[in-house]
């Protein structure tokens, strides 16, 4: 056997998920919009005052911005060398472009609730449409690992959407779905990074 192939069998590897999976961006977007969840429960609640409504949705932009600076343009807690390999850059491309079909999916069905006179309902569309993006995208993380936790995941996100769904009309959906994306966004997300930085 010649020293290359020896080499190529003792020579420990990183496992097949941390070659293909970055968790900054899940972070980013789970503290962004989990913690900006959690602010309109306490609006909704009666525990916070806002000086105007319109606040409300500053709040949401002011996530959003958050989580494109963080977890897109600088990258923060991202292993610089791990992002260039072509896996992970897929990896990353994937959930940005189901993060890009949510928000469209939940632009489209927010346009088409006001025009149908439901619009005072229009916003409780949102968190069951994006718990549901989190699960198609923990389910393509599990095809293109061949691990079997993103799985579980993906079912969690699922089973959280239908529950989402059925807090329609309540203050509670805003609390349940920041603890939606504390599971399956920020506490996976934070998993990988830390895993990540420790190799």
């Amino acid at each position: 056997m010649s020293s290359l192939s020896l080499t190529a069998d003792t020579t420990p590897s990183p496992s097949s998920d941390m070659l293909v999976m970055d968790g900054g961006m899940l972070f980013w977007a789970g503290l962004s919009y989990g913690l900006a969840s959690l602010a309109q429960y306490l609006v909704l609640t009666g525990h916070v005052q806002l000086l105007h409504p319109a606040m409300m949705g500053l709040i949401w932009m002011g996530a959003s911005g958050i989580f494109v600076m963080f977890g897109f343009v600088f990258k923060v807690g991202s292993d610089p060398l791990l992002l260039t390999r072509p896996s992970v850059k897929r990896f990353r491309a994937v959930w940005g472009t189901l993060i890009i079909g949510a928000a469209v999916v939940i632009a489209a069905l927010m346009i088409m609730m006001i025009r149908f006179g439901a619009g005072a309902e229009a916003a409780f569309v949102i968190s069951p449409v994006a718990i549901s993006i989190y699960g198609i995208g923990w389910r393509v993380a599990a095809l293109m690992t061949g691990k079997r936790w993103p799985n579980l995941l993906s079912l969690g996100c699922f089973a959280g959407a239908i529950g989402l769904a059925l807090l329609a009309g309540q203050p509670e959906q805003s609390l349940a779905y920041a603890v939606c994306l504390t599971f399956f966004a920020v506490l996976p997300g934070l998993a990988l990074m830390l895993r990540q930085n420790a190799n």
